[in-house]
């Protein structure tokens, strides 16, 4: 068999829970930092989506002619059956999670998976047909991946476009491009859905995507195909194009606030048109779907205060769209943490609709901090929290004091690095948190 050897710039303590998952394998595990003999004297390299391409090990390797992979895809060249794939700044977890569910309860033989913690999509190889589906959900860092083999899935869903991850790419446009495989490698048959307020999001996003698309009219009608074919000097558009918009679900959705789940339920509604599927079974589906973890997901209540989970919030455009959600109460926010160099003017004016603000330290913290002090000085705590669970005490004092209706609101805005391993981890931990105190008061 193979020699399969485990290289991470993480220490053995940091990674002590995915060390204990593999103890049953016979890996070669090398932490706490790169051997670049590791990447020169091997077959074969599979490499993290957060890995740069031009990270001296991964460009010694490939000078040296050495293949280097990515899980998604390398999956996304062999796997037999069908893929849709789903990325987006924001909404993809949903929208991935909704579109399987939806497949699955139509009886679909259907998989999951993509960027998702705890799901290893390569397993799926050893079993696939040709009548399968694979639900996918793919980051920017995946999909460079696609632009290197020339692969797209079969549908592609684009949800929306924010600034993202600029302290890991050069540039906006960087970000983009790496979107754009999900849709640039289609062919005629395959299917891009895209969001209709795409263009209104970024400017920079219009000449990348919207001057190579037919814009949607009057006339056109969401389950028909709006086009097929484009052309382009840098891409020929072979596969259809179909936009959809949050009015294109006009349904109550019964555990999804906002309005951007609303264009997330319509992205699914979309496809299950494309499929066949009855559209009042898609429908009362979609309606029923609970959401997921960690994302606006309501933890507790105590004396008319709710706590809500929303840690998956690492961008201040996450942070909007949160506080739009929960403006029926008053909102005790807790925000803060490591900066992603993204954009942050809008949310700060949103801060009008919050009674508090608990900020938790970090470099993001510090870029707004200024602009707080003189715009919303009323509202912020008197300290900044190094320790999240003196924050969420001091957001549930402050909610108390007050004797109305509330919601506690953790929505960060930034990453969690500086205090936590990611943002799941940060979410647990808040979860534990509130659990204590719902049980200790």
């Amino acid at each position: 068999g193979a020699k399969v050897t485990v290289t991470d710039k993480k220490t053995k303590e940091q990674l002590r829970t995915s060390i204990e998952l593999l103890k049953d394998y016979p890996i070669e595990l090398h932490l706490g930092g790169h051997n670049i003999d590791d990447f020169t004297n091997t077959d074969y390299i599979f490499k993290g989506p957060s890995v740069l391409w031009d990270a001296p090990e991964i460009s010694s390797a490939l000078k040296k002619g050495i293949p280097v992979e990515m899980e998604m895809s390398y999956v996304a060249k062999y796997y037999p059956g069908k893929i849709i794939g789903i990325t987006g700044t924001r909404g993809k977890s949903t929208t991935t999670n909704l579109i399987f569910n939806l497949l699955k309860l139509s009886g679909f033989p259907v998989v999951l998976g993509g960027g998702l913690p705890g799901i290893s999509t390569i397993e799926y190889l050893k079993t696939a047909t040709p009548k399968d589906y694979l639900v996918a959900e793919l980051s920017s860092w995946a999909l460079s991946g696609f632009h290197r083999e020339k692969v797209s899935p079969h549908i592609a869903v684009l949800t929306n476009i924010y600034p993202d991850h600029l302290n890991y790419y050069k540039n906006i446009e960087e970000y983009i491009y790496d979107k754009q495989a999900i849709f640039t490698y289609q062919k005629k048959g395959d299917y891009f859905l895209l969001n209709d307020n795409l263009s209104n999001q970024i400017e920079k996003v219009r000449p990348l995507f919207f001057d190579r698309l037919t814009p949607r009219g009057p006339q056109a009608i969401v389950s028909k195909k709006v086009s097929s074919l484009f052309q382009n000097k840098k891409i020929a558009f072979t596969s259809s194009q179909e936009y959809f918009s949050k009015k294109d679900f006009p349904y109550n959705l019964k555990y999804l606030r906002g309005d951007h789940n609303l264009e997330n339920a319509a992205a699914a509604l979309q496809v299950a048109k494309i499929l066949g599927i009855d559209e009042k079974k898609a429908i009362n589906i979609i309606s029923n779907f609970k959401g997921l973890p960690f994302r606006q997901e309501i933890i507790g209540e105590k004396n008319n205060i709710i706590f809500v989970n929303d840690t998956t919030s690492t961008t201040p455009i996450a942070t909007e769209k949160a506080i739009e959600a929960f403006s029926d109460r008053d909102i005790y926010l807790v925000l803060g943490g490591n900066s992603k160099n993204l954009p942050y003017e809008k949310l700060l004016s949103k801060l009008s609709k919050v009674k508090k603000i608990i900020l938790l330290a970090g470099s993001f913290t510090d870029q707004i901090l200024a602009t707080l002090r003189e715009s919303s000085l009323d509202k912020l705590s008197k300290e900044i929290f190094n320790d999240l669970e003196k924050a969420v005490e001091e957001a549930y004092s402050q909610a108390s004091s007050h004797k109305e209706k509330a919601y506690i609101l953790f929505s960060p805005g930034a990453t969690s690095f500086a205090m936590f391993n990611n943002e799941f981890h940060r979410g647990r931990e808040f979860n534990r948190i509130v659990k204590k105190l719902i049980k200790l008061t």
